[in-house]
């Protein structure tokens, strides 16, 4: 939207915090799934459960899939919660 109105910088800037983010959460996402196998967890089970626990507000589609499986997160794990 911001290279269509003609503010690349803008762009650009919104690109950068969407890699960064994309890292971070793969970064969080194979810790999560590391201490889970160490637990003998089920990752999407356990996820449903802390989400259910901790998280009061709604998860609401759509989502950006793309960005999400580059992070290494399933559909199913947003999606299976979501309203």
């Amino acid at each position: 939207r911001f290279t269509a109105a003609g503010d690349k910088r803008s762009a650009r800037i919104l690109i950068r915090i969407m890699d960064d983010e994309i890292r971070h959460v793969r970064f969080g996402t194979t810790h999560f799934i590391a201490v889970c196998e160490e637990r003998l967890e089920s990752p999407p089970d356990l996820w449903k459960l802390l989400v259910a626990r901790h998280f009061r507000g709604l998860i609401k589609p759509p989502f950006n899939d793309s960005a999400r499986h580059a992070a290494g997160l399933s559909r199913l794990s947003a999606s299976a919660l979501a309203i």
